[in-house]
């Protein structure tokens, strides 16, 4: 199994620019990994993380059990929400919607479009006053997931 050292030479954007990199998280993350595939990015999104590797586009979402009468709910790891791989991936997009609700709160959801041989695809980086993945975090993602792909 893949550990935390499988994410030396990956960037960390978004929100997790400035996050610690705990070991163990990145071990959980890792399980998710081949034996040999290379993670490039990883991106905070709304409910999960954004995992782009050498191969493919990973959707990693806390998995939760209930246990007890209480319904208190136990973090058991991290399950792939989504799959995508990169080959498949012919664009990606980054748009930002802002929006005020009927309160008069200011909204923003920040996205990311893909155009895929499968049709669109979309993530929800983040929802709040403002978006949150910058220009240059973008450029850093877009160049992982349209660029070189392994032989």
């Amino acid at each position: 199994m893949r550990d935390a050292d499988a994410f030396d030479d990956t960037a960390f954007i978004g929100l997790a620019r400035s996050a610690k990199r705990d070991p163990y998280r990145l071990s959980l993350f890792a399980h998710h990994l081949e034996p040999e595939e290379r993670p490039l990015v990883v991106l905070p999104i709304q409910g999960g993380t954004l995992l782009v590797t050498a191969d493919r586009l990973l959707e990693l979402r806390a998995h939760l059990e209930v246990h007890g009468a209480w319904n208190v709910k136990q973090f058991q790891g991290y399950a792939v929400h989504t799959t995508i791989e990169r080959e498949t991936v012919r664009d990606v997009a980054h748009e930002v919607r802002a929006s005020v609700d009927p309160v008069g709160n200011r909204r923003t959801e920040d996205r990311l479009l893909l155009t895929t041989d499968d049709g669109p695809a979309e993530f929800l980086v983040s929802k709040g006053p403002d978006g949150t993945l910058s220009d240059e975090d973008f450029v850093v993602l877009r160049g992982a997931v349209l660029g070189p792909q392994p032989k």
